[in-house]
Formats: structure tokens, sequence, C-alpha cells
């Protein structure tokens, strides 16, 4: 009897404190959207002025969408205060906060999602160069630039213009998994 009992404590105190399981893309589209805010936040605001109309407006609606996703996410404990925090972050933006202040609340915000709702932070196999060059060529090369300079023949006239891949201060910004999920998800 007190094995059972056990056994039931065991199992409803894992059920605590287990990451509750979420719609993958649901997920990876909120995380993915908060590490672009975090990165590109620099280019929209500057000593608390807008710099870029259209880069505010594009991280404005990024954070909303991202609220959104996180809106969706299956009831959980943590979830009320990642919608909290995704209002904070909404805050912070139509304030014009500082960049520094806006990454950490967007990087914080995406490290808690993805403790709270876990997601593969990897490919389960070695990626095919060839598959991934063919699928940039397709996909990316007519506004990012057959060299990833965002000189493409569709990026003229496009607001923001697309990002540089060859920009390095830029690229260390961003992490191995917000890298795969733009190549796995695209840019659209």
């Amino acid at each position: 009897m007190i094995y059972r009992f056990l056994n039931l404590a065991l199992f409803a105190a894992a059920l605590v404190v287990s990451p509750v399981r979420a719609e993958p893309t649901s997920v990876q589209t909120a995380w993915r959207l908060l590490d672009y805010i975090a990165v590109d936040y620099p280019g929209a605001v500057l000593d608390g002025a807008v710099i870029s109309e259209a880069e505010f407006a594009e991280i404005t609606e990024f954070a909303a969408s991202a609220h959104e996703r996180l809106n969706e996410l299956p009831a959980a404990s943590v979830r009320a205060d990642l919608l909290l925090r995704g209002v904070t972050l909404q805050t912070l933006i139509a304030s014009k906060a500082s960049a520094t202040i806006v990454a950490a609340s967007a990087r914080s915000l995406a490290a808690d999602l993805i403790k709270a709702y876990p997601i593969t932070l990897a490919p389960g196999t070695p990626l095919d160069f060839a598959r991934g060059q063919g699928l940039y060529t397709q996909n990316c090369q007519s506004c990012h630039g057959a060299n990833g300079d965002g000189k493409g023949p569709a990026a003229v006239g496009l607001v923001p213009s697309p990002i540089a891949f060859t920009d390095k201060s830029r690229a260390r910004e961003r992490s191995v998994f917000a890298l795969y999920q733009v190549i796995e998800q695209g840019c659209g």
C-alpha cells in the first residue's frame, strides 16, 4: 500500500514540475519572433527615438504576434507569467526603451518559454549541405542575394531591407538555434 501511495505521489509531483507539451510550431514561432526582436530592435530605436519607422512597425507587429502565440499555448502555471512578460515587452517597445533592456526582456522571455514548453533545439540528423544550398537558391537568394549580402534583385524597394547574412556583428548576436529556425522555417 505504501509503495502505491509513493508511486502516486511521485507521479503527481512529476506532473507539477514537468514541462508542458505544446505544439512545436507555436513555440518555435514565438521563440523566433522574440529572438528577432532582441537582435533587430537597435535598428529601430536609438536613445528613445525611432530611427526606422518600418523596422519599428515590424518589431511592434512581431511583439504582438509573439504574444498571440504565447496566448495559444496549453494552460500551465507558467503561462500567465509568460503572457504578462509579453505585455511588458510590448510596453517597453511602445515606450522606446533602450535596446539593452528590450533585448534582455525578449531573450529572458524566450529562454523561459523553451523551459516551460520544450522543443527540439537542433536537427535530429546531419544537415544536407546540397539540399540547403538548393533551398537557399529557390527561396532566399532573390532577396538576400547570391552571396547573402541582402542585395538580391527582389530586394529593391523592400522596407525594411533584407538581412545581410554577411554582417558578422549581427550573426554573432544570433544563437545556433535561431539560425537553425530561420533555415528550417524560412524568413517569411
